[in-house]
């Protein structure tokens, strides 16, 4: 049994984004999983409430405080098809490489402006509570530094792996429509939209 997680805090996503994701996933992840809210405003039987209560984004750092064999998915993101993939290991902390929609730089520059190349609509782990740790111990300071969860893992040497990229890919990709799971990052309100037209030109 793996535990699953999303994230609903404040009010940027309605229950709506929730219940998608429950039903997707239980379509599409055959593996005995417990799904689980994690939110500010708990409702449903699912939901548990969250903690230290960061800011938005910030609060996904805390669900590695949680062990066991564990994913989380965004709200943001569209399934189409079967994710058992994505538990073959869960050994790694791992999160999505989005190097294959952005330019390829490793240079200096573009780790001095906190640019990333981390994407952490998915992620994967089983033991990784010194993450949380190390970030909950120096989290104000953090927070200024970096816009968000994504480039605090890429800049501050957290071990990390790359899920394979052959089946997740952003809406930014040609035939995105194709892939069994397409990112929607700072699109969610077109999320439907954009759905339906990939849908009309295959």
């Amino acid at each position: 049994m793996i535990n699953v997680y999303c994230l609903k805090w404040g009010t940027k996503y309605d229950r709506h984004f929730v219940e998608d994701l429950k039903n997707k996933l239980s379509k599409y992840l055959t593996v005995d999983h417990n799904f689980i809210c994690y939110t500010d405003a708990p409702e449903k039987e699912y939901d548990i409430k969250i903690e230290n209560n960061l800011p938005h984004v910030w609060n996904k750092l805390s669900l590695l405080q949680f062990s066991g064999d564990s994913l989380y998915f965004d709200l943001d993101i569209n399934i189409t098809d079967s994710v058992n993939f994505l538990t073959e290991d869960f050994t790694d902390f791992t999160v999505i490489d989005s190097r294959a929609w952005k330019n390829n730089k490793e240079d200096l520059k573009f780790k001095i402006t906190s640019n990333t190349f981390v994407n952490s609509s998915i992620m994967r782990w089983s033991n990784h509570y010194d993450i949380y740790n190390n970030f909950i111990k120096n989290c104000n300071t953090y927070m200024r530094i970096y816009k968000g969860i994504d480039r605090y893992i890429y800049n501050e040497n957290i071990d990390y792996k790359y899920f394979s990229n052959e089946k997740i890919i952003s809406w930014k990709s040609e035939n995105f429509s194709e892939k069994a799971i397409v990112l929607y990052n700072g699109r969610y309100k077109d999320r439907h939209n954009l759905c339906w037209q990939s849908k009309k030109n295959y």
